[in-house]
C-alpha cells in the first residue's frame, strides 16, 4: 500500500500499523539506531489508565497507547520512547530516577521527539488531517 493511499482512508488498525511502521523506520534513521526494541501498541485504554501515561520504555521494550488519540500524537510518544531506547543503549539511563520529570534524560527525550516530529510532519503533512484512532 502506498503512503497516499494510507492518507485517504480512515485509520483502522491495519492503516495505523502501516503508518507506525513507517514512522519507526523514519525515527530510527533520525536517531541513528542500528537495532530496535520490542513494541506493544495498545488499542484499548486499560494500560494507559493503569500507568497514567500513553507510553513507556523498559528492558528494550516500548509500550504505546493508541486508543482515542491522533496518529501524530501517537508518533510523538513513540519518538520519545525511542530516544529512551537509544539512551539505554548508550548506558545513559543509569542513576537516580532518569525518568523523573525534568531529568536530563526526560528533557532530551522531549526535545529530540519534537525535532523528529517536525521533520516527520514536513514529509507527511496530510497526517495532520486524519481522524483520531
Amino acid at each position: 500500500m502506498k503512503v497516499k493511499e494510507l492518507l485517504t482512508e480512515s485509520l483502522d488498525r491495519r492503516t495505523t500499523y502501516s503508518i507506525l511502521l513507517a514512522f519507526v523506520e523514519f525515527a530510527a534513521r533520525e536517531l541513528k539506531l542500528n537495532s530496535l526494541p520490542k513494541f506493544d501498541f495498545d488499542f484499548g485504554t486499560d494500560v494507559s489508565v493503569e500507568h497514567k501515561s500513553f507510553g513507556g520504555y523498559g528492558s528494550e521494550h516500548i509500550r504505546v497507547g493508541v486508543a482515542n488519540r491522533h496518529i501524530m500524537d501517537v508518533c510523538r510518544t513513540l519518538a520519545h520512547e525511542l530516544v529512551h531506547y537509544r539512551q539505554d543503549l548508550n548506558k545513559e539511563l543509569e542513576g537516580d530516577n532518569p525518568g523523573a520529570t525534568g531529568s536530563p534524560q526526560e528533557n532530551e527525550a522531549n526535545a529530540e521527539a519534537a525535532i523528529i516530529m517536525r521533520n516527520w510532519g514536513k514529509k507527511h503533512p496530510d497526517l495532520f488531517a486524519q481522524e483520531s484512532i
